[in-house]
């Protein structure tokens, strides 16, 4: 494949996940790309849409071109995006195709999670480039540990480290410090973040960031102590925690879980982190997920996932009814 269909010339949007493979896949875009003006931008974080506030944001910025990596965003939020121009996406996640210039996502075409285990190896794969720092460091922000579990990947990986002269442990380390980001909520700091790290090419210009550092050090306490505390149990393979952080850790939490209960599927919400709204995260063996995200979507609310994962944004209003339907979803799972 090539980039051919992409102008370098436009006033192009570059919209991005919050998270490390979010980064390091707009990173590797603008790296490979060569776009002449181009503008960096995440949406408001723990939405998996475009809200009123973004897309007014979008309309002052009034680009060409939109590309979109690392996130599934419902039909509404895509047509939004092409009254602006061409729309072009990378993504890994499960969802529909759509109707725009370059929807790349080989997960729609069948291919296996473990072929492109992130939106990095899509990107790389899309670009017919060799495999760097950006494409595993992707990956090793959306499985962490389990990664290994990934003998495809691992054998990429491997030689990826080698090349580097690193390990395992430090590349986790990296996509640990850059996801403090969106966990404090700096915004900010996540838009500009691909354009600091298209130039990186060793770990340790990661590692030695000083507010990395920092955001680290305040959170491990704060995800300790919701690991550490107990869930309820809604049946014998269902279990729930219901969180009260002003930081996004979320995500972790439920993966941290679920990852030390694998035969079990773990719901966890928090209504602290944004004002009237709750976040709900779903995870383990799933085999409705695309029912939960299409469900969600049809209600108007945020919502996305893989095959093992569903995150979603909800009213206040609504979490005990949206938690309910969910619960029902996962027993009925449980019982076929």
């Amino acid at each position: 494949m090539s980039a051919s269909s992409i102008s370098k010339e436009k006033e192009t949007l570059l919209f991005h996940h919050w998270d490390t493979d979010g980064i390091a896949s707009a990173a590797l875009l603008l790296r490979e790309l060569d776009l002449k003006k181009v503008g960096t931008f995440t949406p408001t974080i723990g939405n998996y849409l475009i809200d009123e506030d973004d897309r007014q944001k979008i309309e002052d910025i009034d680009p060409d071109q939109v590309i979109v990596a690392d996130m599934a965003l419902p039909e509404d939020s895509i047509e939004f995006l092409k009254r602006f121009g061409e729309v072009h996406i990378f993504d890994h996640h499960l969802q529909d195709e759509h109707d725009i210039e370059l929807h790349y996502n080989p997960i729609i075409d069948d291919s296996s999670p473990e072929e492109f285990p992130s939106a990095t190896w899509v990107i790389t794969d899309y670009l017919n480039k060799k495999p760097d720092l950006l494409t595993i460091l992707g990956a090793f922000g959306d499985r962490e540990e389990k990664l290994k579990e990934n003998d495809l990947a691992m054998k990429t990986v491997n030689k990826v480290l080698s090349e580097l002269k690193t390990d395992f442990n430090t590349l986790l380390k990296c996509a640990e410090r850059i996801d403090t980001l969106y966990k404090i909520g700096e915004r900010y700091k996540i838009t500009y973040m691909p354009i600091v790290f298209k130039d990186v090419n060793r770990p340790e210009e990661i590692l030695n960031k000083d507010d990395l550092k920092k955001n680290e050090a305040n959170l491990k306490e704060a995800i300790n102590q919701e690991v550490e505390a107990s869930l309820e149990k809604i049946d014998d393979k269902v279990l729930y925690r219901d969180m009260s952080s002003p930081y996004n850790i979320i995500s972790t939490v439920t993966r941290r879980l679920a990852w030390s209960r694998e035969d079990k599927k773990v719901v966890v919400s928090n209504s602290e982190f944004q004002a009237n709204k709750c976040q709900i995260y779903i995870r383990g063996p799933l085999t409705n997920s695309q029912k939960i995200i299409e469900e969600m979507k049809e209600k108007g609310y945020s919502a996305g996932g893989k095959s093992d994962v569903v995150g979603m944004v909800v009213p206040e209003e609504d979490k005990e009814e949206v938690l309910q339907n969910i619960f029902n979803i996962l027993q009925e799972e449980n019982n076929v």
